[in-house]
């Protein structure tokens, strides 16, 4: 391998992309969700059933994949990132974990590019959700993006392009049984009481409820509050043709339309950080404006009142006029 050549290359092809310049936005949002793939790959390589659920991420294979940004040039009218590691993350003598995961990440991004329903070796439900959010930018303005992986004597090429997102896009439908696809505002996650579910509030028309699994909470929980696309299996109901609810196979945020139906959003100030600490009484106190008792003789001829106030008697008089009430009754 050519000195000069960093660990990967990344080539972007498209309208938005000029000679060595593109958009801090869009790739922003690409290295995230190819982050997010290449460590969900690494926890189905290392053993997890399911890259989706939540808990505590090996350290050592997101130290193994961290990349730093050492080149951006063109090949016009192209952009070309290159990234390198620092080190060596070798466990085992000629064994190198991140090395084997960049491999069969985008190894296996080839594969699942193409129809069919067979998932390659380090990849789940989860990794093509991140490679999916990843291809988003098909959508502004790229074209091609090509990865050069410089691990061996040969490079290994994978080419990620608009017909592969959509392909990957119905991999992760799956079959199509009344599959339907709604918009709008992601609210009201409920985890516990009733079961995983969640609405979505369309700019027109009534919330939808949707349904999920337990191992897409993350994804639900990253996208509350924000404006959704989601594709799943609908259930309506008959007399009316109206979606009653929708068991949710993908979801996707709408960047571009993240200024729709903001009215749903709550509103008002947050709580405090405070808020459910419990002030002293001297706190209490100086909020409220209570200053110390200085002479205990202003409380004098105040509450109870006189001895002889007459309010007993008219106590007495109002129970004698109930009973005469209740009498003519």
């Amino acid at each position: 391998m050519p000195t000069q050549d960093p660990l990967l290359k990344i080539l972007f092809q498209g309208e938005a992309v000029g000679p060595g310049r593109i958009s801090v936005a869009h790739l922003v949002r690409f290295l995230t969700s190819f982050n997010k793939a290449l460590l969900r790959s690494g926890m189905v390589i290392t053993g997890e059933a399911d890259s989706l659920r939540r808990g505590a991420r090996d350290k050592s294979a997101k130290g193994a994949l961290a990349l730093d940004l050492v080149l951006l040039t063109h090949a016009s009218p192209t952009a070309v990132l290159g990234f390198a590691r620092r080190e060596s993350h070798a466990s085992l003598v000629g064994v190198d974990l991140g090395l084997e995961i960049f491999e069969k990440a985008l190894s296996g991004l080839k594969q699942i590019q193409q129809p069919g329903d067979t998932m390659p070796e380090g990849c789940d439900a989860g990794v093509l959700m991140a490679w999916r959010d990843a291809g988003i930018i098909f959508r502004q303005g790229i074209d091609v993006i090509q990865f050069t992986f410089n691990h061996r004597e040969e490079p290994l090429l994978t080419t990620y392009t608009k017909i592969g997102f959509e392909h990957i896009q119905r991999r992760i439908r799956g079959p199509v049984s009344n599959i339907r696809t709604i918009e709008g505002r992601l609210l009201m996650v409920d985890f516990k009481e009733h079961g995983t579910r969640c609405r979505v509030h369309p700019s027109v028309g009534d919330p939808v409820l949707c349904l999920f699994d337990e191992e897409q909470k993350d994804e639900v929980l990253e996208n509350i509050l924000h404006y959704v696309r989601v594709v799943g299996e609908a259930q309506e109901d008959p007399a009316t043709g109206k979606i009653t609810s929708i068991k949710i196979h993908d979801i996707e945020r709408l960047e571009d339309r993240e200024d729709e139906a903001i009215e749903l959003l709550p509103q008002g100030s947050p709580l405090p950080r405070d808020f459910w600490q419990s002030p002293t009484i001297e706190e209490l106190a100086l909020a409220q404006n209570v200053q110390p008792l200085v002479n205990v003789e202003i409380l004098f001829g105040t509450w109870p009142g006189d001895v002889d106030d007459d309010f007993e008697l008219a106590i007495d008089e109002l129970r004698q006029q109930g009973g005469v009430e209740r009498e003519l009754q």
